[in-house]
């Protein structure tokens, strides 16, 4: 078995990785990075497919904690395009919102269209009951009871029973916080710190990880195709990881190891029996991965915003797809001369059951036809892909709020990503900001 030397080994080059990885290399550690696949970033990444740049997960950069970290590695945010314009179709009407005032204005919207179809149809108005929802609302934000186990939805039952208001709150809650309105407490609601301006790079994410490791390459080494097998405890610390690589069985020693491939995993990798149990219980608790499909539909005309190129849409009184993003629209470089691709990612009715796929890719293809009719003549769905509970690629590996601590009982081994991301804060940025706290942390211990 061949042995190499190393300060730190990080297994796996997610966002959370390369983040820790970047800063510390900066700090003049001598760090390798060893990723199982063959192309660096994990779900912050772009594969070629038929002529389009894909995305492996995430596609939207949000304003804040990655674009921090590329101006703080050098690598400069000016080429990323930014979106600026969040378009609502509610009622198979479109209405664009700004994002700072998204909620109070969507539930206004549905407050007019409420009473204009009551007057209409000479019926009752379904109070939408604004002005004690948006008290409640900002009454929480002022003061959140972290005890507090009610969810979203009932929360809201408090103030209204209109189901479009209660579908206004599951669309934020799925497309930004993991789980459904009925699912997610509503003291992790209002942690969520909210975000305003995102982001594409019109070269794929797979340049911005890239980018990353060639900072790490300065003192170190990004290995691909190495899984890791082992990690070595010995009296209470990680001595060294075995790698393969190549064929063969790598003995990486080392002072410090961090790991990037989620909680769960590294368990398995260090061995169950060198945990206490309350990190275990912990364990069991917090890890809530949420299963959703990614879908990637292609076409041959615009169907979504169309001679918009700065903008998403959020469709309300859908079956499963609620954030559209018109990819080619944004970034035409990612995608064929002539081609145009919009992103979207469904949401089953459950986030803690395994999905029937079937089932959820008909729901999908029925919301497709639906809200895209030039679909069945223009479009077709170039790729979908199964984010599950049971694999290790869920779209994100916990809830809102519910983040793992970085630190293990083994006290040389972290945890970075997003099974341990920070209260208030999601996937992309939660990885980001979870790889700065623990660099700090390593540069005090060593």
């Amino acid at each position: 078995m061949m042995d190499y030397d190393y300060d730190i080994v990080i297994i796996g080059s997610g966002l959370g990785g390369l983040t820790a990885a970047s800063l510390l290399s900066r700090m003049g550690f001598k760090i390798v990075v060893v990723e199982s696949r063959n192309r660096i970033g994990g779900r912050f990444s772009t594969f070629e497919y038929e002529g389009f740049k894909l995305p492996t997960g995430a596609i939207l950069i949000p304003d804040g904690w990655v674009v921090n970290l590329l101006e703080d590695m050098g690598i400069g945010a000016d080429n990323l395009r930014p979106i600026t314009q969040v378009y609502y179709r509610i009622d198979g009407e479109r209405y664009e919102i700004p994002a700072e005032i998204g909620v109070p204005k969507v539930l206004d919207i549905i407050d007019k269209l409420e009473r204009k179809d009551a007057e209409k149809k000479k019926r009752p108005v379904k109070p939408v009951e604004l002005r004690k929802i948006m008290r409640g609302y900002y009454k929480k934000m002022r003061g959140i009871n972290q005890e507090e186990t009610i969810t979203v939805r009932d929360w809201l039952l408090q103030y209204t029973e209109n189901e479009k208001v209660h579908d206004a709150f599951d669309t934020l809650c799925t497309g930004l916080m993991m789980a459904h309105s009925w699912e997610l407490p509503v003291s992790k609601f209002f942690l969520f710190q909210e975000m305003t301006k995102f982001y594409i790079s019109p070269d794929g994410n797979l340049s911005i990880v890239e980018e990353l490791a060639k900072v790490v390459e300065k003192t170190g080494a990004v290995w691909i195709n190495s899984p890791a097998r082992k990690i070595n405890i010995k009296e209470g610390k990680a001595t060294s990881v075995i790698v393969e690589k190549e064929g063969k069985q790598i003995e990486i020693k080392c002072q410090m190891v961090i790991s990037n491939i989620g909680a769960k995993s590294t368990v398995n990798l260090a061995g169950k029996e060198n945990f206490d149990n309350g990190y275990l219980e912990k364990m069991r608790i917090k890890l809530r991965p949420s299963p959703c499909l990614l879908v990637l539909v292609a076409s041959d005309k615009p169907l979504c915003l169309e001679g918009i190129n700065n903008g998403l849409e959020i469709i309300m009184g859908s079956r499963r797809i609620k954030t559209v993003i018109p990819i080619s629209n944004i970034c035409p470089e990612l995608v064929p001369a002539g081609q145009h691709l919009i992103y979207t990612s469904a949401k089953s009715e459950s986030t803690l059951h395994p999905m029937d796929i079937k089932y959820e890719m008909q729901q999908v293809k029925s919301d497709i036809r639906e809200f895209f009719p030039d679909f069945e003549n223009y479009g077709r769905i170039l790729k979908i892909r199964a984010c599950g509970i049971i694999n290790e690629w869920p779209e994100g590996r916990t809830w809102l709020g519910y983040g793992m601590p970085l630190e293990t009982p083994i006290s040389n081994l972290f945890n970075v990503g997003d099974s341990c991301i920070a209260p208030g804060l999601i996937g992309t940025p939660g990885s980001v900001e979870s790889g700065y706290r623990v660099a700090d942390i390593v540069k005090k211990i060593l």
